[in-house]
């Protein structure tokens, strides 16, 4: 089993496009979960995306991008939002969104998920319940989503028309996508997934040393309370039951588990998480990890260089793992 470690080389005009991004980002104000409680964040979310749904779905349609919405089965269903192509799909992406587990949906990452169906690839977004404290909605309830959208997917790649599946997550959604291919492979199910993409994601909630030592120069979070922001995803733990590997999947048996690419920004807090679980990973699999310099948390989102080459890395990789 191997890691393969990349790390971006920018071009000095890309690099200027980098740093001028990171001197606003500077100016901005830092995320913190007390900041909104976590309650909020499920409201705020609700109005975004359909604020951006009224937007996005025409354009999309006039792209050859077509969006369904269905729900998963059980007693507690789980909305999804596909993404098609114009014609037959290469494979099927099940996507998890970020948001610190508390903003975020299915919707707002269609720019994101559109730029792989115009490649074509069938999207599989996951609206899974965002934590709310006063509704006692903890990092379980998402995971427990996150595992039902992908027994769904699995079980309906006939309808999706095609019978490959990558999972994919960027920040909160590849914690949750990592404990997704772990459940799929206890449950006999990931002989279909042909590899993971991670990008910029959280392994371990206990904190890995990266983030307890985040300063008030960090950027995007408030680098002080991350560690604390962690912990209140789970309130009932302490430190030792944060790193269990049923939350924490930096601690998991990774035995068994497909290929993964891992993205990570070199002036993220959470780098540290990536380096961590790509070096675990590639002892049990193989793994690729692209370290981008000079870029925090969240940069798929903020436009420039970085973003642009994520995003063809990713592909890259995708069509890489068809090929294989």
């Amino acid at each position: 089993m191997t890691l393969r470690t990349h790390v971006v080389d920018f071009a000095p005009a890309q690099q200027a496009a980098v740093r001028r991004i990171n001197a606003v980002l500077a100016r901005a104000p830092r995320l913190r979960t007390d900041a909104w409680r976590i309650d909020a964040g499920q409201r705020l979310s609700l109005w975004l995306d359909a604020a951006a749904g009224a937007i996005t779905v025409p354009r999309l349609r006039k792209r050859g991008v077509t969006v369904e919405i269905v729900q998963t089965e059980g007693d507690q269903p789980v909305p999804l939002r596909i993404l098609r192509p114009e014609g037959p799909p290469r494979a099927v992406i099940l996507d998890i969104h970020g948001g610190g587990w508390v903003l975020g949906s299915a919707g707002l990452n269609d720019r994101l998920n559109a730029h792989l169906a115009r490649h074509g690839f069938c999207v599989v977004s996951v609206d899974y319940r965002l934590l709310s404290e006063r509704r006692g909605i903890y990092i379980e309830a998402a995971i427990s989503d996150c595992l039902a959208a992908a027994h769904w997917t699995v079980t309906n790649v006939d309808r999706l028309g095609a019978a490959t599946v990558f999972l994919t997550g960027e920040s909160a959604g590849a914690h949750l996508a990592a404990l997704t291919a772990v459940a799929l492979r206890d449950q006999g199910l990931i002989d279909l997934v042909k590899g993971c993409v991670f990008t910029y994601g959280v392994f371990d909630l206990s904190g890995t040393e990266s983030v307890r030592s985040a300063d008030p120069d960090t950027l995007l979070f408030n680098g002080p309370t991350m560690q604390a922001d962690l912990a209140r995803l789970a309130p009932e733990r302490d430190e030792a039951g944060l790193r269990r590997s049923d939350v924490s999947p930096l601690y998991a048996d990774l035995t068994g588990l497909p290929p993964a690419l891992f993205l990570a920004g070199e002036y993220d807090p959470l780098f540290e998480d990536s380096l961590l679980m790509a070096t675990r990973w590639g002892e049990a699999s193989e793994a690729d990890l692209i370290r981008v310099p000079e870029v925090p948390h969240g940069f798929l989102h903020f436009g420039g260089p970085a973003a642009r080459g994520a995003r063809g890395a990713v592909r890259a990789w995708l069509n890489g793992r068809l090929k294989s």
